[in-house]
């Protein structure tokens, strides 16, 4: 089992520290020295306990479903109480052996309503968010970013980058922007990952509870009701993932509604929506669409994410220069690079590639970067590209050694991290 011992408020009421004990049984799965945290950028200990609660809830419910364990609380909100139930259904579809698996025992129910009805949307900063922040432009909601989510709690550096890059762009309201810092990504031990077959916990399951469970205390002291996070893809791609309408939007607390935002856009078009705001305010925005740690200020520009991005733009008949990324020598070899021999992608990666193959066929003027001649003869090799015959081939030779790789990486960790030190 695992069981909720006490909820400390400490740095006088920001920070939100979750004291917990697990059975012998299960404490493979936990950094039991590095228990979860939330810390706010505003005093949150006044709060129902029965709010404080869920950021706990929210990452170690999946857990206990996929490893088969009781959670025990004193109190919950009864809106979240019902919505988990919810939750654990729409994960069984694409996960049927967690049925039956990980029950929430709680004491009291409590009934919370908030007042007042401000806005929040998740910020990373990325296209799908901004793309979000255009369409829900007059909302003025709070804009929220969660320090190790996507960027590492002892990554102070490039935290510090991502603020300052906020903080310039002049289409956001500083006053709007909140930052919170949470381990929500290392309270749990790697052995996690391995309830999946895919190895990516975080993207699979965890991350769309996740990073809307720890806003839960900010919205009542914010008085939001209505949270909106970006959507990745669109219903034309079903697959297991953690932020999907139907997780997203069976998150719910009190009185608040979560939005999956833009799930009718594909990212290509979402790219056109972020083009005609730009171009209608007369403004810049720097898209920061990769964590890479070999980039170089906001980002890579050579990781297959900025690539997807940077060929949206250009299909889009703009530089992608003029929206913080810089377009290398070689980019139409490198993208192609991506489908060579023994290439393996999830189907979320399949999907973005093909959006963009479909872009291509709408044959409308694009962006030169060169050589217009040579750069349309690559565009036509990209379209033709059949997508099913050339990727997930030997996939589940790959995956196993991958699963191998995975687990000889955290086994050794300190041997690895210096690894990858002396690599960069």
């Amino acid at each position: 089992m695992f069981k909720l011992d006490t909820i400390i408020f400490e740095d006088e009421g920001h920070k939100i520290a979750y004291n917990y004990t697990v059975n012998q049984s299960i404490k493979k799965y936990f950094n039991i020295n590095n228990k979860l945290y939330v810390i706010y950028d505003k005093d949150v200990s006044n709060i129902p306990m029965s709010i404080t609660v869920i950021p706990l809830l929210a990452n170690i419910m999946p857990i206990s479903w996929f490893a088969g364990f009781d959670v025990f609380v004193e109190e919950i909100d009864e809106t979240f109480y019902n919505s988990l139930k919810e939750l654990k259904i729409q994960f069984e579809k694409h996960h049927p052996k967690i049925k039956s698996k990980g029950k929430l025992r709680f004491k009291k129910l409590v009934n919370n309503t908030f007042g007042s009805n401000n806005s929040m949307l998740l910020f990373s900063g990325g296209l799908d968010s901004f793309e979000s922040l255009t369409r829900n432009y007059d909302k003025h909601p709070y804009l929220v970013s969660i320090h190790g989510a996507d960027v590492k709690i002892n990554d102070n550096t490039r935290w510090n980058q991502f603020k300052k890059f906020n903080e310039v762009e002049n289409i956001i309201d500083n006053k709007k922007l909140k930052y919170l810092e949470s381990n929500l990504r290392d309270f749990y031990t790697y052995k996690v990952d391995l309830l999946i077959n895919s190895l990516g916990w975080w993207g699979e399951i965890q991350h769309g509870m996740a990073l809307l469970g720890v806003l839960a205390p900010l919205t009542n002291v914010l008085g939001v009701k209505q949270v909106f996070i970006a959507s990745s893809n669109t219903k034309e791609v079903d697959f297991s993932w953690g932020s999907r309408p139907e997780i997203d939007e069976n998150m719910k607390w009190a009185n608040v509604k979560i939005i999956h935002d833009g799930y009718h856009l594909r990212r290509p078009e979402k790219i056109v929506n972020v083009v005609g705001f730009v171009k209608k305010h007369n403004e810049k925005i720097n898209l920061r669409v990769c964590y890479s740690d070999l980039r170089n200020g906001a980002n890579c520009n050579i990781c297959p994410k900025c690539q997807r991005t940077m060929l949206g733009l250009i299909l889009a008949n703009e530089n992608p220069a003029n929206y913080g990324l810089q377009i290398p020598d070689n980019f139409y070899q490198l993208l192609l690079s991506n489908f060579e021999n023994n290439t393996v992608m999830s189907k979320g990666l399949e999907y973005e590639w093909w959006c963009l193959q479909e872009k291509v066929k709408e044959n409308k003027p694009f962006f030169v970067i060169n050589n217009e001649e040579q750069e349309t003869f690559y565009l036509k090799e990209f379209k033709e590209l059949n997508l099913k015959e050339i990727i997930n081939k030997n996939s589940d030779k790959i995956s196993n050694t991958d699963r191998i790789k995975f687990v000889l990486r955290n086994k050794f960790s300190k041997l690895y991290n210096s690894y990858l030190k002396t690599r960069y």
